[in-house]
Protein backbone atom coordinates (compact mmCIF):
# COMPACT_ATOMS: atom_id res chain seq x y z
CA UNK A 1 0.00 0.00 0.00
CA UNK A 2 1.41 3.47 -0.96
CA UNK A 3 1.75 5.81 1.80
CA UNK A 4 0.75 9.61 0.77
CA UNK A 5 3.14 12.35 1.74
CA UNK A 6 1.09 14.08 4.38
CA UNK A 7 1.06 10.54 6.18
CA UNK A 8 4.77 9.97 6.09
CA UNK A 9 5.32 13.38 7.83
CA UNK A 10 2.80 12.24 10.33
CA UNK A 11 4.46 9.01 10.86
CA UNK A 12 7.73 10.89 11.15
CA UNK A 13 6.53 13.23 13.75
CA UNK A 14 4.85 10.71 15.50
CA UNK A 15 8.88 8.56 16.18
CA UNK A 16 10.60 11.86 16.28
CA UNK A 17 8.09 13.25 19.47
CA UNK A 18 8.32 9.92 20.89
CA UNK A 19 11.74 9.90 20.79
CA UNK A 20 11.99 13.53 22.50
CA UNK A 21 9.46 11.81 25.34
CA UNK A 22 11.58 9.10 26.08
CA UNK A 23 14.08 11.18 27.49
CA UNK A 24 13.81 14.81 27.65
CA UNK A 25 11.48 15.04 30.49
CA UNK A 26 13.95 12.47 32.73
CA UNK A 27 17.42 13.39 31.85
CA UNK A 28 17.70 15.60 35.11
CA UNK A 29 16.83 11.92 36.66
CA UNK A 30 19.01 10.06 34.81
CA UNK A 31 22.24 12.44 35.70
CA UNK A 32 21.09 12.73 39.24
CA UNK A 33 21.17 8.58 38.74
CA UNK A 34 24.61 8.80 37.62
CA UNK A 35 25.72 10.51 40.28
CA UNK A 36 25.52 14.03 39.07
CA UNK A 37 25.80 17.77 41.44
CA UNK A 38 23.05 20.32 40.43
CA UNK A 39 25.35 22.32 38.29
CA UNK A 40 26.56 19.69 36.21
CA UNK A 41 23.29 18.77 36.22
CA UNK A 42 22.25 22.33 34.98
CA UNK A 43 25.38 21.96 32.25
CA UNK A 44 24.25 18.44 30.51
CA UNK A 45 20.79 20.02 30.24
CA UNK A 46 21.96 23.10 28.88
CA UNK A 47 24.56 20.98 26.06
CA UNK A 48 21.08 20.30 23.64
CA UNK A 49 20.07 24.55 23.54
CA UNK A 50 23.61 25.33 23.42
CA UNK A 51 24.44 23.56 20.43
CA UNK A 52 21.03 24.50 19.39
CA UNK A 53 21.47 27.57 19.33
CA UNK A 54 25.17 26.99 17.95
CA UNK A 55 24.29 24.73 15.19
CA UNK A 56 20.64 25.02 14.28
CA UNK A 57 21.13 27.97 12.09
CA UNK A 58 23.39 26.77 10.09
CA UNK A 59 21.65 23.48 9.62
CA UNK A 60 18.18 25.74 8.23
CA UNK A 61 20.69 27.23 5.68
CA UNK A 62 22.28 23.57 4.81
CA UNK A 63 18.95 22.31 4.57
CA UNK A 64 17.67 25.36 2.36
CA UNK A 65 20.82 24.76 0.19
CA UNK A 66 20.63 20.58 -0.12
CA UNK A 67 17.84 19.16 0.73
CA UNK A 68 15.29 18.35 3.27
CA UNK A 69 15.40 14.47 2.75
CA UNK A 70 19.29 14.03 2.80
CA UNK A 71 19.26 15.98 6.34
CA UNK A 72 16.43 13.95 7.85
CA UNK A 73 18.67 10.90 6.63
CA UNK A 74 22.29 12.01 7.87
CA UNK A 75 20.88 13.29 11.35
CA UNK A 76 17.96 10.61 12.17
CA UNK A 77 21.32 8.06 11.56
CA UNK A 78 23.48 9.37 13.94
CA UNK A 79 21.33 10.93 16.70
CA UNK A 80 20.26 7.28 16.99
CA UNK A 81 23.93 5.92 17.16
CA UNK A 82 24.38 8.51 19.40
CA UNK A 83 21.41 7.42 22.36
CA UNK A 84 23.69 4.22 22.86
CA UNK A 85 26.50 5.91 23.96
CA UNK A 86 24.92 7.12 27.27
CA UNK A 87 24.22 3.47 28.25
CA UNK A 88 28.04 3.30 28.88
CA UNK A 89 28.93 4.95 32.20
CA UNK A 90 32.13 6.38 32.16
CA UNK A 91 31.61 9.78 34.18
CA UNK A 92 30.71 13.36 33.40
CA UNK A 93 32.86 14.03 30.91
CA UNK A 94 31.42 10.94 28.52
CA UNK A 95 28.20 12.34 29.39
CA UNK A 96 29.32 15.87 27.95
CA UNK A 97 30.56 13.95 24.93
CA UNK A 98 28.13 11.87 24.08
CA UNK A 99 25.45 14.89 24.61
CA UNK A 100 27.08 17.02 22.74
CA UNK A 101 27.68 14.39 19.61
CA UNK A 102 23.50 13.58 20.42
CA UNK A 103 22.61 17.46 20.01
CA UNK A 104 24.17 18.25 16.57
CA UNK A 105 22.06 15.29 15.22
CA UNK A 106 19.11 15.49 16.66
CA UNK A 107 18.71 19.29 16.78
CA UNK A 108 18.50 19.00 13.19
CA UNK A 109 15.03 16.92 12.51
CA UNK A 110 12.32 19.02 13.56
CA UNK A 111 12.58 22.20 11.45
CA UNK A 112 13.28 20.64 8.30
CA UNK A 113 10.12 18.56 9.23
CA UNK A 114 8.30 21.68 10.15
CA UNK A 115 9.34 22.90 6.50
CA UNK A 116 8.31 20.18 4.98
CA UNK A 117 4.89 20.14 6.78
CA UNK A 118 4.71 24.20 5.47
CA UNK A 119 5.33 23.80 2.25
CA UNK A 120 2.57 20.56 1.46
CA UNK A 121 0.22 23.22 3.33
CA UNK A 122 1.28 25.54 0.97
CA UNK A 123 0.53 23.00 -2.11
CA UNK A 124 -2.10 20.79 -0.67
CA UNK A 125 -5.69 23.08 0.60
CA UNK A 126 -6.37 19.88 2.59
CA UNK A 127 -3.64 20.35 5.08
CA UNK A 128 -2.22 22.58 7.54
CA UNK A 129 0.46 22.46 9.45
CA UNK A 130 -1.28 22.10 12.58
CA UNK A 131 -2.94 19.24 10.95
CA UNK A 132 0.89 17.24 10.37
CA UNK A 133 2.16 17.90 13.06
CA UNK A 134 -0.87 16.67 15.59
CA UNK A 135 0.71 13.25 15.24
CA UNK A 136 3.99 14.08 17.34
CA UNK A 137 1.96 14.75 20.14
CA UNK A 138 0.48 11.36 20.19
CA UNK A 139 3.87 10.16 19.40
CA UNK A 140 4.33 12.24 22.97
CA UNK A 141 1.39 10.89 24.47
CA UNK A 142 2.21 7.10 23.67
CA UNK A 143 5.81 7.18 24.58
CA UNK A 144 5.27 8.65 27.84
CA UNK A 145 3.40 5.98 29.29
CA UNK A 146 5.93 3.12 27.99
CA UNK A 147 8.85 5.15 29.20
CA UNK A 148 7.13 5.50 32.60
CA UNK A 149 6.91 2.23 32.66
CA UNK A 150 9.71 1.13 31.79
CA UNK A 151 11.84 3.22 33.90
CA UNK A 152 9.84 1.48 36.61
CA UNK A 153 10.38 -2.13 35.52
CA UNK A 154 13.84 -1.89 34.35
CA UNK A 155 15.76 1.05 34.75
CA UNK A 156 16.05 4.67 33.67
CA UNK A 157 19.09 3.89 31.19
CA UNK A 158 16.28 2.25 28.78
CA UNK A 159 14.94 5.18 27.61
CA UNK A 160 17.90 5.91 25.31
CA UNK A 161 17.14 2.45 23.96
CA UNK A 162 13.92 3.86 23.48
CA UNK A 163 15.09 6.60 22.04
CA UNK A 164 17.42 4.90 19.49
CA UNK A 165 14.94 2.70 18.39
CA UNK A 166 12.58 5.81 17.57
CA UNK A 167 15.74 7.32 15.28
CA UNK A 168 16.39 3.75 13.08
CA UNK A 169 12.79 3.98 12.63
CA UNK A 170 12.54 7.83 11.54
CA UNK A 171 15.92 6.69 9.51
CA UNK A 172 13.86 3.95 7.79
CA UNK A 173 11.07 6.12 6.68
CA UNK A 174 12.83 9.34 5.71
CA UNK A 175 13.57 6.98 2.75
CA UNK A 176 10.16 7.07 1.51
CA UNK A 177 10.35 10.90 2.11
CA UNK A 178 9.93 12.48 -2.01
CA UNK A 179 12.18 14.85 -3.18
CA UNK A 180 10.44 18.44 -3.93
CA UNK A 181 11.80 19.87 -7.65
CA UNK A 182 10.57 23.07 -6.43
CA UNK A 183 13.26 22.56 -3.34
CA UNK A 184 16.05 21.75 -5.88
CA UNK A 185 15.12 25.28 -7.74
CA UNK A 186 14.92 26.85 -4.79
CA UNK A 187 18.09 25.96 -3.60
CA UNK A 188 20.07 26.70 -6.98
CA UNK A 189 19.04 30.52 -6.28
CA UNK A 190 19.92 30.81 -2.67
CA UNK A 191 23.14 32.22 -1.99
CA UNK A 192 24.37 31.96 1.61
CA UNK A 193 25.05 35.84 1.31
CA UNK A 194 21.32 36.64 1.34
CA UNK A 195 20.77 35.21 4.34
CA UNK A 196 20.81 38.75 6.34
CA UNK A 197 17.94 39.55 5.02
CA UNK A 198 16.08 36.86 7.37
CA UNK A 199 17.30 38.31 10.54
CA UNK A 200 16.68 42.22 9.59
CA UNK A 201 12.62 42.59 10.00
CA UNK A 202 11.94 43.94 13.40
CA UNK A 203 8.57 42.14 13.61
CA UNK A 204 10.92 38.77 13.13
CA UNK A 205 13.02 39.96 16.46
CA UNK A 206 10.56 40.95 18.32
CA UNK A 207 8.59 37.52 18.26
CA UNK A 208 12.02 35.95 18.82
CA UNK A 209 12.50 38.11 21.72
CA UNK A 210 9.40 36.74 22.99
CA UNK A 211 9.81 33.08 22.36
CA UNK A 212 13.30 33.04 24.06
CA UNK A 213 11.44 35.03 27.57
CA UNK A 214 8.45 32.11 27.12
CA UNK A 215 10.99 29.41 26.72
CA UNK A 216 13.24 30.98 29.74
CA UNK A 217 10.31 30.90 32.06
CA UNK A 218 8.73 27.52 30.70
CA UNK A 219 11.83 25.70 30.57
CA UNK A 220 11.55 24.54 34.18
CA UNK A 221 8.78 22.84 32.84
CA UNK A 222 9.82 20.43 30.15
CA UNK A 223 13.45 19.69 32.04
CA UNK A 224 11.98 19.77 35.81
CA UNK A 225 8.51 18.48 35.71
CA UNK A 226 9.27 15.47 36.85
CA UNK A 227 11.61 16.71 40.03
CA UNK A 228 8.60 18.96 40.34
CA UNK A 229 5.97 15.94 40.65
CA UNK A 230 8.22 13.80 43.05
CA UNK A 231 8.97 16.62 45.28
CA UNK A 232 5.49 16.18 45.86
CA UNK A 233 5.77 12.74 46.27
CA UNK A 234 4.57 11.08 42.67
CA UNK A 235 5.91 7.82 41.63
CA UNK A 236 7.53 7.97 37.97
CA UNK A 237 4.54 6.36 36.64
CA UNK A 238 2.39 9.12 37.82
CA UNK A 239 5.11 11.23 35.97
CA UNK A 240 4.42 9.12 33.06
CA UNK A 241 0.82 9.77 33.30
CA UNK A 242 0.69 13.18 33.36
CA UNK A 243 3.24 13.62 30.43
CA UNK A 244 0.73 11.23 28.04
CA UNK A 245 -1.82 13.81 29.07
CA UNK A 246 0.04 16.73 28.16
CA UNK A 247 0.26 14.79 24.60
CA UNK A 248 -3.34 14.09 24.30
CA UNK A 249 -4.39 17.76 24.93
CA UNK A 250 -2.37 18.58 22.76
CA UNK A 251 -4.18 16.94 19.93
CA UNK A 252 -7.07 19.09 19.42
CA UNK A 253 -5.83 22.13 19.56
CA UNK A 254 -3.21 21.13 17.10
CA UNK A 255 -5.84 19.79 14.85
CA UNK A 256 -8.11 22.95 15.00
CA UNK A 257 -5.07 25.33 15.13
CA UNK A 258 -5.49 26.51 11.76
CA UNK A 259 -9.03 27.97 12.54
CA UNK A 260 -8.52 28.98 15.94
CA UNK A 261 -5.67 31.49 14.55
CA UNK A 262 -8.19 32.10 11.29
CA UNK A 263 -10.39 33.50 13.37
CA UNK A 264 -8.88 35.01 16.30
CA UNK A 265 -5.35 36.15 14.17
CA UNK A 266 -1.54 35.80 15.10
CA UNK A 267 -1.10 38.81 17.37
CA UNK A 268 -4.71 37.77 19.32
CA UNK A 269 -3.60 33.32 19.42
CA UNK A 270 -0.04 34.52 20.39
CA UNK A 271 -1.25 36.66 23.35
CA UNK A 272 -3.45 33.89 24.64
CA UNK A 273 -1.23 31.31 24.53
CA UNK A 274 1.47 33.45 26.29
CA UNK A 275 -1.38 34.09 28.79
CA UNK A 276 -1.94 30.38 29.62
CA UNK A 277 1.73 29.32 29.82
CA UNK A 278 1.56 31.98 32.88
CA UNK A 279 -1.91 30.89 34.62
CA UNK A 280 -0.44 27.13 34.57
CA UNK A 281 2.86 28.39 35.81
CA UNK A 282 0.75 29.90 38.39
CA UNK A 283 -1.32 26.55 39.25
CA UNK A 284 1.64 24.50 39.39
CA UNK A 285 3.66 26.64 42.20
CA UNK A 286 0.22 26.34 44.16
CA UNK A 287 -0.72 22.79 43.79
CA UNK A 288 1.29 20.27 46.31
CA UNK A 289 -0.62 17.18 45.53
CA UNK A 290 0.80 15.37 42.84
CA UNK A 291 -3.13 13.80 41.35
CA UNK A 292 -3.85 17.27 41.92
CA UNK A 293 -1.62 18.73 39.07
CA UNK A 294 -3.35 16.43 36.16
CA UNK A 295 -6.16 18.56 35.13
CA UNK A 296 -3.72 21.28 35.53
CA UNK A 297 -1.89 19.52 31.84
CA UNK A 298 -5.14 21.14 30.17
CA UNK A 299 -3.44 23.98 29.38
CA UNK A 300 -1.12 22.11 27.71
CA UNK A 301 -3.13 22.24 24.83
CA UNK A 302 -3.50 26.03 24.68
CA UNK A 303 0.85 26.91 26.29
CA UNK A 304 2.37 24.46 24.29
CA UNK A 305 0.86 23.13 21.21
CA UNK A 306 -1.06 26.63 20.13
CA UNK A 307 1.74 28.28 21.15
CA UNK A 308 3.90 27.20 18.72
CA UNK A 309 1.89 26.76 15.97
CA UNK A 310 1.34 30.17 16.25
CA UNK A 311 5.03 30.99 16.52
CA UNK A 312 5.70 28.43 12.83
CA UNK A 313 3.08 30.35 11.20
CA UNK A 314 4.16 33.87 12.35
CA UNK A 315 7.83 32.42 11.12
CA UNK A 316 6.23 31.14 8.15
CA UNK A 317 4.77 34.99 7.53
CA UNK A 318 7.69 36.82 7.75
CA UNK A 319 10.47 34.72 6.35
CA UNK A 320 10.99 34.46 2.08
CA UNK A 321 9.94 31.15 1.53
CA UNK A 322 13.50 30.32 0.08
CA UNK A 323 14.93 31.00 3.20
CA UNK A 324 12.01 28.82 5.18
CA UNK A 325 14.44 25.89 6.99
CA UNK A 326 16.36 28.83 7.91
CA UNK A 327 13.78 31.15 9.74
CA UNK A 328 12.05 27.67 11.47
CA UNK A 329 15.77 27.00 12.69
CA UNK A 330 16.01 30.59 14.19
CA UNK A 331 12.51 29.78 15.89
CA UNK A 332 14.29 26.40 17.14
CA UNK A 333 17.45 28.29 18.26
CA UNK A 334 15.32 30.98 20.18
CA UNK A 335 13.12 28.19 22.23
CA UNK A 336 14.95 25.52 22.47
CA UNK A 337 18.39 27.38 22.05
CA UNK A 338 19.13 30.47 24.18
CA UNK A 339 15.69 30.40 25.93
CA UNK A 340 16.69 26.88 27.59
CA UNK A 341 19.50 27.79 28.41
CA UNK A 342 19.04 30.91 30.42
CA UNK A 343 16.27 28.80 31.50
CA UNK A 344 17.79 25.66 33.21
CA UNK A 345 20.95 27.73 34.75
CA UNK A 346 18.32 29.71 36.22
CA UNK A 347 16.65 26.69 37.22
CA UNK A 348 20.11 25.54 38.78
CA UNK A 349 20.73 28.84 40.89
CA UNK A 350 17.58 29.09 41.85
CA UNK A 351 17.97 25.00 42.89
CA UNK A 352 21.32 26.33 44.69
CA UNK A 353 19.53 28.88 47.09
CA UNK A 354 17.42 25.83 48.55
CA UNK A 355 13.79 26.94 46.39
CA UNK A 356 11.65 24.02 45.33
CA UNK A 357 10.32 23.46 41.80
CA UNK A 358 7.11 24.82 43.08
CA UNK A 359 8.68 28.32 44.18
CA UNK A 360 10.52 28.39 40.88
CA UNK A 361 7.33 28.24 38.29
CA UNK A 362 5.85 30.98 40.65
CA UNK A 363 8.88 33.09 39.78
CA UNK A 364 8.62 32.42 35.93
CA UNK A 365 5.25 32.84 35.77
CA UNK A 366 5.62 36.38 36.49
CA UNK A 367 8.41 36.36 33.76
CA UNK A 368 6.18 35.18 31.75
CA UNK A 369 2.68 37.13 32.27
CA UNK A 370 5.85 40.31 31.68
CA UNK A 371 5.82 38.81 28.19
CA UNK A 372 2.41 39.06 27.61
CA UNK A 373 1.72 42.74 28.93
CA UNK A 374 4.45 43.31 26.27
CA UNK A 375 2.70 41.36 23.44
CA UNK A 376 -0.45 43.09 23.97
CA UNK A 377 0.89 46.56 23.87
CA UNK A 378 3.66 46.91 21.36
CA UNK A 379 3.16 43.45 18.93
CA UNK A 380 2.40 44.73 15.34
CA UNK A 381 -0.33 41.83 13.84
CA UNK A 382 0.90 40.29 10.91
CA UNK A 383 -2.23 38.46 9.05
CA UNK A 384 -1.60 39.64 5.81
CA UNK A 385 -0.73 36.62 4.06
CA UNK A 386 -2.02 34.06 6.80
CA UNK A 387 -4.36 32.17 5.03
CA UNK A 388 -5.52 28.46 5.20
CA UNK A 389 -7.93 26.07 3.24
CA UNK A 390 -8.58 24.41 6.81
CA UNK A 391 -10.61 27.02 8.55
Amino acid sequence: MRINEANKLRIIYFLVLGCTASWLPVLADFCRSRGLSEIQTSLILSITPVMIFLVQPFYGMMADRFGYKKTVLIASFLAALSYLGYLHDAGFSWLIVVTIFMSVFYNTIQPVLDSLSLQLAASNPKFSYGTLRIAGAAGWSFTSIITGQVIDAVNITAIFIISSVSMLLVFSFAFLLENDPEERKDAEKNSFKNVSEVIKNPSLIFLLTCVFLVSAGATTIWNFYSTYMKQNGASASLVGYGLSLQGLCELPLFYFSARIIFRLGLKATFFITVLATTVRLLLYSLIKNPVAVLPVEILHGFSWSLFWVVCVEYINVLVNKNWLATGQSLLYAAYYGIGAIAGNYWTGYLQKTNLKIAEIFLLNAGIVGFVAVGILLFMKNKDRGYTTASS
